[in-house]
């Protein structure tokens, strides 16, 4: 289940810059691309599912599990409710739905570490690159 964790947190990072990146430049698929970062919850999952019933520890299923939480609220927040907590920002939202995205993502990247020295490089590639494409959105002001 490690590759699935590696496979999915790095789909998810090259999603999410890609996110990033389309609000500046391509509005109309921004939509797309944040569907699927949601939609991958599912394999994570069965991922943490997994190696929380294979008694791994927990930095191998904890990291999953917070993301399904943040696919949750972020189903609920932008899609069913369409509630607008971006600009402006509504910190009673934003804060929890950062710190679940980022913890989680964080969390399973960092837990390559202990699967394999590259595996864990190119998730810590791929997260600098979805914060660096926060921050050019942010510059843009569509943070």
């Amino acid at each position: 289940m490690n590759w699935v964790i590696f496979l999915c947190v790095n789909s998810v990072n090259i999603m999410t810059y890609l996110l990033f990146v389309s609000r500046v430049k391509w509005p109309d698929i921004e939509s797309y691309l944040g569907m699927t970062t949601i939609i991958l919850a599912f394999p994570i999952m069965l991922a943490g599912t997994f190696n929380f019933f294979s008694k791994k520890e927990p930095l191998f299923w904890l990291p999953a599990f917070v993301y399904v939480a943040w696919a949750i609220l972020a189903f609920i927040v932008d899609r069913w409710l369409k509630i607008e907590f971006r600009n402006p920002q509504n910190a009673f939202i934003l804060i929890p739905f950062l710190i679940l995205f980022y913890t989680s993502i964080g969390g399973m990247a960092l837990s390559m570490w202990k699967v394999n020295f590259y595996m864990w490089l190119i998730s810590g590639v791929t997260s600098a690159l979805n914060v660096f494409g926060s921050i050019y959105a942010s510059l843009h002001g569509k943070g």
